[in-house]
């Protein structure tokens, strides 16, 4: 098994800080586990400013470079792609590690889907049904 010293990589913190919504979590009085707990628990998360204000900073080299990475054609299946950066990243996320910069969740989805088509959590080629629990408009 490989293992990668994150804690000097641009892409991830070493911090053990608490988020804003884990303080506001132990700090509040939630019901049992049911659904009264999970929507007390999403009220909660829906509350916290994560946002925080927008930053006029260029994103970094290498947010910068795995976006491009991610945005090429196919870029799931390419294997330059992976090896290029994808990988490092998933390592980071998949063992806990936090990042540093928040990621668009389209990218993250990328980094989790190339991830599971290379450990075959994901089949070569399947296409994600569409969700039968959505409500019209």
């Amino acid at each position: 098994m490989q293992h990668h010293d994150l804690s000097s990589s641009p892409s991830f913190s070493s911090s053990s800080s608490s988020s804003s919504f884990d303080e506001l979590l132990q700090s509040s009085t939630l019901p049992p586990p049911g659904p009264e707990h999970y929507a007390a628990r999403r009220a909660l998360w829906l509350s916290v400013n994560t946002a925080g204000p927008k930053s006029s900073t260029k994103p970094s080299t290498s947010h910068q470079k795995l976006e491009k990475l991610l945005n090429t054609p196919n870029a799931i299946y390419n294997d330059q792609v992976w090896v290029g950066g994808v990988r490092k990243v998933w390592s980071g996320l998949s063992g806990g590690s936090a990042l540093k910069k928040p990621l668009p969740m389209n990218l993250v989805i990328k980094i989790i889907h190339s991830a599971w088509i290379r450990d075959d959590t994901w089949p070569t080629g399947a296409i994600a049904p569409e969700p039968d629990d959505v409500l019209p408009d």
